[in-house]
């Protein structure tokens, strides 16, 4: 029953900062905490993509070393580990850098854009 009991504290720590998280203009330091549940971090910068994929790579890694670890496969277990930590890297930066660019529209208008010639003599 560990994994029920861990299940169970990520429910309440999700509860929890769901009630700080989607509200108005997005903050770096709560994407990153939001980070400890696997694809929080892109979740609460509304990319949830991304976050979908973070999170069952975060998951299926874990779950795979742990089964290396219960078969004594300690290779394996240490790459998969790794993999995990890259995997986890980068779901905070991504999750820091959603946050800091929320909101920011990138806006072109085609026909606004025109290139002149000025010649002197």
């Amino acid at each position: 029953m560990p994994v029920l009991n861990c299940l169970r504290n990520y429910i309440v720590l999700f509860l929890v900062l769901c009630g700080i998280a989607f509200a108005g203009k997005k903050n770096a330091q709560i994407a990153m905490l939001w980070c400890l549940l696997p694809g929080g971090g892109q979740f609460y910068t509304e990319r949830y993509i991304t976050g979908t994929a973070i999170g069952v790579a975060e998951i299926t890694l874990g779950y795979y070393a742990v089964k290396y670890h219960q078969e004594q496969d300690y290779t394996a277990r240490n790459s998969v580990l790794w993999w995990g930590l890259f995997v986890f890297g980068y779901s905070l930066a991504d999750a820091y850098v959603g946050a800091k660019m929320y909101g920011f529209d990138v806006e072109c208008d085609i026909d606004r854009v025109s290139l002149s010639y000025k010649i002197k003599w």
